[in-house]
């Protein structure tokens, strides 16, 4: 039945079930004429199933406004039961999605943890079906069951971290129109007072003596590490002409994106002798056997220079970022411009580093001449 001209929805009979028009193999486009005039809709046919939109509009609405409405219901329509929209394609449309957004080393790491943790257990779960119970009893399993409660405290941490991430995969999902409703996972709480500030931070001697068992390229590679604050893995990316001498900042690129590093006359000093007779674009740090330093390469000679060092056995390359943050605010360095030049923000600063904030406000209040 043709609806596409007033003219025809005029002359149609009221009646209780629409007219319909296909515009491609299993979709229609409908008009529902009443005696005060109708109003549109949009059906989807698979496998011998109907699913139905209603598009608003009336009798005066123009063919070609409705059929757009249609046609981006049409779209969605991954959502209905038969199309199967699972939340291993969740998964995979929010992976792309922080591709994009937030580049491919973030969205290389949420892939890992969803398709390990989440993915196995949920993965063929169609979205439309997802309940609370199965989100909550998955977010519980990944807890481990361990008589000690640090190694117990840790899992639920972890869990609730990746909890975090599906969540926000799910919600991509819903913002999309792909699913109808974010109840079954809104309801699913993280597990409380789990979380916990960062322990370890070295003092100036425990690090002098991590430099002074340390060599070749591993020793300058901790070296950049303390004066920059820097991530293994934004360090181990440099390339020279990252490094403006001139201004005295590094470009860096990690997990947050892609920033200058302003640098302090000693640091500058330091990677002016680095990058001493090196090509543009040769990698600023290398190791003894002159190749670049790739992943987790640092745990080996990291774990033997702190042992060597005779250091907490729980210091790890990441405690050296630690260090330079606190000295930073001990310093009394602003701390939105640390958190700039680290590459992190105020937030977690404040969370994981609020002992190191300058404490005496008397002295600092005396500091200032008010009148």
């Amino acid at each position: 039945m043709k609806i596409n001209t007033l003219n025809r929805r005029k002359q149609l009979k009221p009646r209780s079930w629409p007219y319909w028009q296909p515009v491609a193999k299993g979709k229609a486009i409908g008009f529902h004429r009443t005696k005060q005039g109708g109003a549109w809709r949009a059906r989807i046919t698979t496998v011998g199933k109907h699913h139905f939109e209603a598009l608003g509009g009336d009798l005066d609405s123009e063919y070609e406004d409705m059929l757009v409405k249609a046609q981006e219901w049409f779209e969605r329509a991954v959502m209905l039961e038969d199309s199967r929209y699972t939340v291993k394609q969740c998964i995979a449309d929010y992976v792309a999605h922080l591709g994009v957004e937030n580049g491919p080393d973030a969205a290389r790491g949420v892939k890992q943890r969803l398709e390990k943790h989440l993915e196995p257990k949920l993965g063929k779960v169609e979205l439309i079906k997802l309940t609370t119970r199965q989100l909550k009893s998955w977010h519980i399993g990944l807890v481990k069951a361990d008589g000690d409660p640090e190694v117990v405290r840790k899992s639920k941490d972890s869990a609730n971290r990746i909890l975090s991430q599906a969540k926000a995969a799910l919600n991509l999902a819903y913002r999309q129109g792909l699913v109808n409703s974010d109840t079954a996972w809104k309801r699913v709480a993280a597990f409380r007072d789990v979380g916990e500030s960062r322990k370890l931070f070295l003092t100036e001697k425990q690090v002098k003596d991590l430099l002074d068992h340390s060599s070749g390229g591993f020793h300058g590679l901790v070296r950049a590490a303390i004066l920059t604050g820097a991530r293994y893995g934004e360090l181990a990316a440099v390339r020279v002409h990252d490094l403006d001498l001139s201004h005295g900042t590094l470009l860096l690129s990690g997990k947050t994106g892609t920033r200058y590093c302003y640098l302090a006359d000693d640091a500058v000093a330091f990677f002016r002798t680095l990058s001493q007779d090196k090509l543009p674009g040769a990698w600023l740090f290398l190791k003894d056997n002159g190749e670049p330093w790739g992943k987790s390469h640092q745990h080996r000679p990291m774990k033997e220079a702190v042992k060597a060092a005779k250091l907490p056995r729980d210091t790890v390359f990441y405690s050296l970022r630690h260090y330079h943050v606190s000295k930073a605010l001990i310093a009394g360095l602003p701390v939105q411009m640390i958190a700039e030049n680290c590459g992190t923000s105020v937030r977690m600063i404040e969370k994981h580093y609020g002992k190191f904030m300058p404490k005496d406000r008397r002295e600092m209040l005396n500091r200032v001449a008010l009148l």
